[in-house]
């Protein structure tokens, strides 16, 4: 494989592992606000942080531009799905309004911006909440989207590198079967030279008497 192969590569899994930590963070953060509070997470939130965590895992161990790297296509692939999943689910909790949705300033605006220190859950409207954590929560779809298409680029490479350099993959395996080849033709050469020369000296001698 090229050089670069390897170089895209590496810039993708890195994408990978910035986009997944930068979602892990904020939704982390969203957590710990709800958990202070004493309130419940949406399972949705929950599935996008163990995909975020399972993708830095995955993205780390995939990180060297090695062989094993480019043969995780699949790997590649299933997680791509995971964080269209993901990103389509944390869409459909605001719909279109985004940061002017029900759910938004109810729940992630709300906790966001530790209202529930001086306001009452139940007393909360959308003109106190305004914006708050609007930019957080963007970043977070924004990452989603950008993660799980660099984890299908990934897929693509793999496919296109096992493909076209199906050699060079299993470069070490061939290249021992030519050092060692030379060597035992070498040999046998040897052992035919040694088993041939007494029948030639019994030949000659022979032929003399």
């Amino acid at each position: 494989m090229g050089a670069a192969s390897k170089t895209c590569s590496v810039i993708l899994r890195l994408s990978e592992l910035i986009s997944a930590a930068i979602v892990a963070g904020l939704v982390g953060r969203y957590l710990h606000f709800l958990s202070s509070a004493n309130a419940h997470a949406s399972s949705r939130i929950i599935y996008a942080e163990v995909i975020a965590g399972i993708s830095i895992l995955a993205s780390l161990i995939l990180l060297p531009p090695l062989k094993y790297s480019f043969y995780c296509f699949g790997l590649d692939f299933a997680v791509f799905i995971c964080w269209m999943v993901a990103f389509g689910l944390l869409c459909n909790l605001t719909v279109s309004g985004v940061c002017g949705s029900f759910w938004y300033w109810n729940s992630w605006g709300y906790y966001w911006g530790r209202y529930w220190y001086t306001i009452p859950h139940s007393s909360i409207t959308q003109s106190v909440v305004g914006r708050a954590g609007c930019s957080e929560w963007r970043a977070t779809l924004a990452f989603c989207f950008i993660g799980g298409w660099c984890w299908l680029l990934s897929g693509f490479l793999g496919i296109y590198v096992c493909t076209n350099y199906p050699g060079d993959l299993s470069s070490s395996s061939s290249g021992m079967d030519r050092v060692s080849t030379p060597s035992r033709i070498t040999r046998w050469r040897h052992k035919t030279d040694r088993e041939a020369a007494p029948k030639n000296e019994t030949t000659t001698a022979g032929s003399q008497v």
